[in-house]
């Protein structure tokens, strides 16, 4: 991964942002190992868990020199609401606008698909942060977690929305970023 890290500074950062394939399933299920947010399929003992799949027709991921280096999903809910599910990037690539075009990627393919309100539930604080700046989400309460699930020791998920008309009538607080 070091090389596609050179690569991506030295060439202006060419990634590409494309719809999943089943052939990627593999490389994504890594990525999102490394987070632990890897869906887990339902057992004895996790007759319940946070996520058991990934929606190959809802997702999508990120490419550098034929390699995945992120993945971001989205669940639809209803015809207006949508929940944004497994966003990661590999951690030798952060800081390169992965996850920013992930994320960006995904929120107007809802958008074209009708989603008006995307919820997103997330752990980590600067995730929650990094939300809230770049894209305009705000905080509307807590969950508990079904299991160990991205963070350990972390017990419940902080819950964010975006209305979707606003954020593109307005356009995102930063408009470009991590």
């Amino acid at each position: 991964m070091v090389a596609i890290t050179r690569s991506m500074e030295q060439q202006g950062s060419d990634i590409v942002i494309r719809k999943m394939l089943a052939g990627d399933m593999e490389s994504a299920m890594m990525i999102l190992s490394r987070w632990n947010m890897a869906p887990v399929p339902l057992s004895p003992e996790n007759p319940d868990p946070e996520r058991t799949s990934i929606d190959v027709d809802n997702a999508f991921v990120a490419v550098c020199e034929g390699k995945i280096i992120g993945v971001a999903g989205y669940i639809i809910l209803s015809d207006a609401v949508a929940e944004t599910a497994s966003l990661a990037v590999d951690p030798a690539c952060r800081g390169k606008s992965v996850g920013y075009k992930l994320q960006k990627a995904r929120l107007e393919e809802m958008h074209r698909r009708g989603i008006r309100t995307v919820r997103t539930e997330t752990d980590r604080p600067e995730t929650i942060a990094w939300y809230k700046r770049k894209f305009g989400y705000r905080e509307t309460g807590r969950n508990p977690k079904k299991h160990d699930f991205s963070i350990a020791g972390i017990n419940e998920w902080t819950v964010l929305e975006l209305d979707l008309d606003f954020y593109f009538e307005q356009g995102a607080p930063l408009q470009d970023g991590e």
